[in-house]
């Protein structure tokens, strides 16, 4: 699945590269495809990345608790806390991080906010308890009691697509050696027809009509992919999906740190603010990859293991030196 990991967070950092200095500043806006493009990918990015989260989570909680709990702390909310201080350093925003709302939305890393929160969650599904009923539970909140707060809302429609992925976890195999190829046919013109509505709209709302359409391309995509042949591309986009946390933490903080240096530099209205995001938010993520192994703290919280006390030599053996 590192193959199709690598391919969506990639995509996430296309549509930030476009979208970061077209909300934050002013006359940077993308070109007309790029928008209607990012709009169309936009059913398919985060929730892919959240089904291939939720394919591995029936595997991380058989660990048991403690390795389950630690192990998403070390490797989650750890880079989410230092990432986030990071970016709002770079911005000049370290104040807001003493109001709590900031860290439950978590600005441009709200992705992995979503992702402790399905972690959580995932917890508390009682064992007798099918995961795709449980997925269907956040999409019924969501639908019928309609809370109305943006941030429970979007972990709402998200988490249901990690819980998917719980389901899905099962059954990966038989989806992707069994499916008959009529159903993967009729599953992208599900996706085609479905990204094309929404580039044409350059929205897609929380509502049910788009439910399908993104279970559908993800459905797709996961058929596809171990029929793809392992070419360089591929094998690259590998390397990146077997490094998705360091992509999206590097990314978010290169858009932000370029769009803060446009600003300050009196440069954000000229013509190659784009291209210069899509360099810099493809180029340092990756530098930080290629890095990892020297700033590998940065990225995961370092394993703290109790030294084991000396074994004693048997009573019958000297441990003097002759």
């Amino acid at each position: 699945m590192d193959l199709v990991r690598g391919g969506a967070i990639l995509l996430v950092v296309f549509w930030h590269a476009a979208s970061v200095p077209d909300q934050l500043l002013e006359g940077a806006e993308p070109g007309y495809y790029v928008r209607k493009l990012n709009a169309a990918l936009g059913p398919f990015r985060i929730p892919t990345l959240l089904v291939l989260s939720g394919l591995l989570v029936e595997r991380s909680l058989a660990k048991g608790t403690w390795r389950y709990v630690t192990g998403k702390l070390r490797h989650v909310a750890w880079p989410y806390a230092v990432w986030l201080t990071i970016i709002f350093a770079t911005m000049g925003w370290l104040s807001s991080l003493t109001h709590v709302k900031v860290w439950l939305s978590g600005g441009i890393l709200w992705y992995m906010v979503a992702l402790l929160f399905c972690y959580a969650a995932a917890m508390l599904r009682p064992r007798w308890m099918p995961w795709l009923l449980f997925a269907a539970l956040p999409l019924a909140v969501l639908w019928l009691v309609e809370p109305g707060i943006p941030i429970l809302d979007r972990y709402l429609w998200y988490g249901a697509f990690f819980f998917f992925g719980a389901a899905v976890g099962p059954h990966l195999a038989t989806i992707q050696t069994r499916m008959p190829v009529w159903a993967a046919a009729l599953l992208a013109l599900i996706t085609l027809g479905g990204g094309y509505i929404v580039a044409k709209r350059l929205l897609v709302s929380q509502t049910p009509e788009y439910l399908p359409v993104s279970l559908a391309g993800i459905l797709f995509v996961l058929w596809l992919a171990p029929r793809i042949p392992r070419w360089p591309l591929t094998r690259l986009l590998e390397w990146y999906g077997r490094s998705s946390i360091v992509m999206y933490v590097g990314h978010a903080f290169a858009s932000y740190a370029t769009v803060r240096v446009l600003d300050v530099t009196g440069t954000e209205n000229m013509p190659y603010v784009i291209p210069l995001m899509m360099i810099t938010t493809f180029g340092v993520p990756t530098l930080l990859v290629l890095a990892r192994r020297r700033i590998e703290w940065l990225f995961v919280f370092p394993e703290l293991r109790r030294s084991r006390p000396a074994a004693r030599a048997p009573r019958h053996v000297s441990v003097t030196t002759p």
